[in-house]
C-alpha cells in the first residue's frame, strides 16, 4: 500500500472513530450538564486518579490553559478539587470529589452498557480481532514518534 494512501486512511478513520465516540458520549454528557471534554477530564482522573493539570492536558490532547480553565469552572461546578503542591505552588493536582465520582460513575454504568450490547452482537472473535488490530495500529503509529 502506497504512504499516502495509508496515511489518507488512518486520518479519515482517525476522525470517524473521534465523531463516533463523541456521538455516543454526547447524550450522556448532555444529561449531566457536561460538555464532552469537561467528561474527558473528568473521565481521566476517575480513571487514573489524581493529576497535574499538565499531564491532563497531554494525556486528552488540549492546550494547558485550556485544561487549567475547564478544571477552575469543574471545581466551581462541584465536580473536582484543585490543589497546589506544597513543595512547588506551580503544580496543581487534580482531585474528583465524592459528586465527580458520582456522575462519573453513573456515566460508565451507561456506557459500559452500551458497549456491553455492541459486543454481545458480535462474535468474541471479531471483537478480539478489532482488539488486536488498533494495538498493532497503535505500535505503527507510535514509530512515527521515533
Amino acid at each position: 500500500m502506497e504512504a499516502a494512501k495509508f496515511k489518507n486512511i488512518i486520518w479519515d478513520y482517525t476522525r470517524k472513530i473521534n465523531e463516533s465516540v463523541n456521538n455516543a458520549l454526547s447524550p450522556v454528557c448532555e444529561e449531566y450538564d457536561l460538555t464532552i471534554l469537561q467528561a474527558r477530564i473528568l473521565m481521566e482522573v476517575f480513571r487514573y486518579g489524581p493529576n497535574t493539570i499538565g499531564g491532563l492536558a497531554d494525556n486528552i490532547v488540549v492546550t494547558r490553559t485550556n485544561a487549567s480553565v475547564m478544571c477552575k469552572k469543574m471545581e466551581q461546578m462541584g465536580f473536582l478539587n484543585r490543589v497546589r503542591d506544597s513543595e512547588d505552588e506551580r503544580v496543581v493536582k487534580v482531585y474528583l470529589t465524592d459528586k465527580g465520582n458520582e456522575i462519573l460513575s453513573e456515566i460508565d454504568k451507561i456506557m459500559d452498557k452500551r458497549i456491553s450490547q455492541i459486543i454481545d452482537n458480535n462474535r468474541e472473535e471479531t471483537v478480539e480481532d478489532i482488539i488486536k488490530g488498533v494495538h498493532k495500529l497503535n505500535e505503527m503509529l507510535n514509530k512515527l514518534n521515533q
